[in-house]
């Protein structure tokens, strides 16, 4: 059994912030001639013996390598020492060959190679051999050094409540800004882990940044042209900025290595520099207000999301802020309905959206340190509830909250709007007279209900103040569609069941069946599939047929064109797959005796701006003999 050398070494930056040795090797050494300075290398602590190597040096011992090994991503190395080397031979010498450092954002660079110390190894015996286990951490004042070699800059830090009695606070974005006089570098960033600790990696292009970068990069001010920068701190919390240091709370010119304790007693969301607007419907869509309405029909205008209108409850997205004019702010939501969606509404015909039309909307978040150390910050949603207020509504404004840590939306929802509070919910019953399915149903008593056009827009005004109110944005008309279908009929003669509340009337029957007693009558050698469905937004209708098929066997439905609104019908024979066959019509006395089911498809082009309805669908299923 060989002589095993085994352990850990790692770079101290602080004294809770420590890296592996990763990407580094570990050499050993014999040691020969053994004089005074040997001796006193052995003696002596490894944070005083440490030393960079030139090329003669380096070359001069290399013929005394007994050993050398990589260092792996947690500090970790083993190797076996070879050539002639016994334990009564004792003192080795460790190097360590670095040819980058832990997280190194500059460019790859040559190596170095220095000197960590002299050891006596006090060698035991185990089943693996003759084990000698060796754990180090370098000194930082020595590792920053060999950092800044490599030009590799590093921040590490700790963000705590130290209000309540130093709590870590996890989830906050850190970024680390650099002072300038031209403008500030952002250094970088990261997210506090669950004990608050962060770490931002750079390098000095991060912060040699003057106007004439990228051909000249020198820190500013003039001189010194190798100064560290001068670091401040911002912070976030999902997004949200939160108040904290200002570039006069700089640490001037610091060192490759940082070590800094953050400490945050309240939150703060800063003033919101751009001011409240009314942008777009839908949070997951955001159609735009003015530029994604057609005119033309008061639908959406977007390649991939064109011609839907909308219905039910809608998402108005824009920002709030907490003061206009330096005074606290308060906003309101009106509407008006047009003839047409090219009319330009009236200037005195608004309306004002009143609490009683606006579901329950957040319209903005609290921000709070707990002092819980399991769940040290809150982010507690701050909800207007129009149909039972938890604000105090001023008629029909809306004050904005005024706490300090409140965070106003910014390009996310400000007030939620039931349209059908605008156009009533409008049933059809399709029952009445009763439903021929493959043909017309508009009538008297199921008229054409058409679309309707509404324009929203938005106004603030500093609290209580009517001398201050301003338009925050207007949309073009927009169409709204809010029609349900009552006394449906579901799978024809077959197995027939009548539902209500339907988005769209769609229905299907097969002539065969029709004229049977039962709905149980069995397909022979013709099959007539009737087909219907309404609703003003119709987007497609198709049919398929599931069930065996013979060897060779393709047999569908054609693809069935929309017909003008709102209603698409008719009649529909199995015919060969693909289309363009040479015999279209399909034989159904080709089908296998067995049981099949057609199904009808629809879908309709509505959108609440964050979402569109499913297929609607019906079926009908027959036996073959």
């Amino acid at each position: 059994m060989g002589f095993i050398l085994k352990g850990n070494l790692s770079g101290e930056i602080c004294k809770d912030c420590k890296e592996p040795l990763f990407g580094s090797i570990v050499r050993f050494y014999r040691v020969t001639n053994l004089d005074i300075d040997v001796v006193t290398h052995v003696t002596a602590n490894p944070k005083d013996t440490l030393q960079i190597l030139g090329e003669k040096q380096i070359k001069a011992k290399s013929k005394l390598l007994l050993a050398e090994a990589e260092i792996d991503e947690k500090g970790n190395y083993e190797t076996e020492l070879k050539g002639k080397y016994a334990e009564y031979d004792g003192l080795i010498m460790i190097d360590i060959v670095t040819k980058r450092v832990y997280n190194q954002k500059s460019k790859e660079r040559g190596s170095i190679q220095f000197t960590l110390t002299t050891l006596q190894p006090r060698w035991r015996q185990t089943e693996l051999g003759i084990v000698f286990y060796w754990k180090y951490c370098i000194n930082s004042r020595f590792w920053c050094r060999i950092r800044e070699l490599f030009d590799a800059w590093v921040i590490c830090g700790v963000l705590l409540d130290c209000k309540n009695d130093n709590i870590p606070i996890s989830g906050f974005k850190v970024i680390a800004m650099d002072d300038d006089w031209i403008h500030d570098d952002e250094l970088g960033s990261d997210i506090t882990d669950i004990n608050g600790r962060f770490r931002i990696d750079y390098s000095s292009k991060d912060f040699k940044q003057t106007f004439l970068s990228p051909l000249v990069n020198i820190e500013t001010p003039f001189p010194p042209f190798n100064s560290g920068p001068d670091v401040y701190f911002k912070l976030e919390y999902n997004g949200s900025p939160i108040e904290f240091e200002k570039p006069s709370d700089k640490r001037n010119n610091v060192g490759p290595c940082l070590c800094v304790k953050l400490c945050l007693e309240d939150i703060k969301i800063p003033d919101i520099p751009i001011p409240a607007s009314f942008t777009n419907f839908g949070l997951t869509r955001k159609i735009k207000i003015q530029d994604e309405i057609n005119t033309a029909n008061g639908k959406t205008l977007r390649a991939g999301f064109n011609d839907y209108a909308f219905y039910r409850t809608i998402n108005l997205i824009g920002t709030i802020t907490q003061t206009l004019n330096g005074n606290p702010m308060e906003y309101m939501f009106e509407y008006q309905e047009v003839g047409a969606p090219n009319n330009i509404p009236a200037p005195g015909g608004w309306l004002p959206v009143t609490p009683g039309m606006i579901p329950p909307t957040t319209i903005g978040n609290h921000i709070i340190l707990t002092g819980d150390p399991m769940n040290p910050v809150l982010k507690i949603p701050y909800v207007t509830d129009g149909i039972a207020p938890n604000i105090n509504f001023n008629g029909n404004w809306i004050p904005v909250p005024q706490e300090g840590n409140f965070e106003p939306h910014q390009d996310a929802e400000i007030l939620k709007l039931n349209t059908v509070s605008l156009t009533n919910l409008i049933p059809l019953d399709m029952a009445a007279p009763p439903l021929d399915i493959g043909t017309a149903t508009v009538s008297s008593a199921r008229p054409h209900t058409t679309n309707r056009y509404f324009a929203i827009r938005m106004k603030q005004r500093e609290l209580n103040n009517i001398a201050t109110e301003v338009i925050a944005g207007t949309s073009k008309p927009i169409a709204v569609f809010n029609v349900e279908y009552d006394n449906v009929n579901k799978h024809g003669n077959w197995a027939p069941k009548i539902v209500q509340n339907q988005l769209a009337s769609v229905s299907i029957n097969i002539d065969e069946i029709v004229s049977a007693t039962t709905g149980c009558n069995k397909i022979t050698n013709a099959l007539h599939v009737k087909y219907h469905a309404r609703n003003e937004n119709l987007s497609s209708i198709s049919l398929s047929i599931t069930g065996p098929k013979k060897p060779g066997q393709n047999f569908g439905f054609a693809a069935i064109p929309l017909m003008p609104a709102p209603e698409t019908f008719g009649s529909a024979q199995l015919i060969n797959l693909p289309e363009s066959s040479p015999i279209s019509l399909f034989d159904v006395n080709d089908l296998l005796p067995c049981a099949y089911t057609v199904h009808l498809s629809t879908k309709v082009k509505l959108t609440t701006g964050d979402g569109e309805p499913g297929p609607i669908q019906d079926f009908i299923s027959f036996c073959k003999v």
